[in-house]
């Protein structure tokens, strides 16, 4: 193994044996999806400051957030606040996105939130995303992995994880067709995934749903138009040119 790994590696394995003495993770994240794709978001964690620390700390966290921001086109109105309560780091971020699909490319691919030291924790919550789409029907699943994010969890007290939890919400614009939620709102439209944090850790949390959602249909209307006007166009052009004498005729 690298030398650089190895480092990376200990580093790690210290945190973990620190986080023994401190709180566990807390994590709510909600999404509200339009039908155009568009949507906000709002995410709540609580972690462990000595893992917090790691990362630079409140200014570091910060610094790293700003960048996503403005690595991501798609967001918009995005804000957040980090503060330190006795032994842990709460982060608020909230923020508009014109795209999920972006939005979801962007936190799979590199970006601030997956770089640095705060790569090990971060990526593992943020998870990996599974999309499909026949038509309008699209089918999602994100799978996050909280046992990579806090290293020696099992070693950990029960007590550390009392009213811990992992709280996903997702509103959709229509019912969803199936999902694995732990349970549903709204005739369907809100999806709700809420575990224990020991649980989380046991086994990776899986966020699955399939939904046939609306179809976009002010830009159809958009698109519809201009197909017309050019289709008019077209005619009126062909129609000049068939009452053009023939010079060689």
């Amino acid at each position: 193994m690298p030398m650089e790994s190895m480092r990376c590696l200990s580093r790690w394995v210290l945190l973990g044996l620190c986080a023994l003495q401190a709180s566990c993770i807390d994590g709510r994240e909600e999404y509200w999806l339009a039908a155009n794709g568009s949507g906000r978001a709002e995410i709540h964690y609580a972690i462990p400051a000595v893992i917090a620390r790691s990362c630079g700390g409140e200014a570091g966290i910060s610094k790293m957030l700003d960048k996503f921001v403005r690595e991501t086109p798609t967001l918009t109105n995005a804000s957040h606040q980090v503060t330190c309560h006795a032994d842990r780091m709460v982060v608020d971020f909230n923020a508009s996105f014109q795209s999920v699909l972006e939005l979801i490319a962007a936190l799979r691919g590199d970006s601030a939130l997956s770089a640095g030291n705060c790569k090990l924790a971060v990526e593992p919550l943020i998870g990996q995303f599974e999309i499909r789409q026949s038509g309008s029907t699209v089918e999602v699943t994100r799978t996050v992995s909280p046992s990579k994010a806090l290293p020696g969890f099992f070693l950990m007290p029960a007590a550390q994880f009392d009213g811990k939890r992992l709280v996903y919400i997702l509103h959709l614009p229509v019912g969803a067709v199936a999902s694995n939620a732990t349970r549903t709102a709204d005739s369907g439209r809100t999806l709700i995934w809420d575990q224990t944090l020991q649980e989380g850790l046991k086994h990776n949390v899986v966020i699955h749903f399939k939904a046939v959602l609306p179809l976009p249909w002010g830009k159809i209307a958009g698109v519809t138009v201009t197909l017309g006007w050019l289709g008019w166009l077209g005619l009126r052009a062909y129609r000049r040119r068939s009452v053009i004498p023939n010079p060689g005729v």
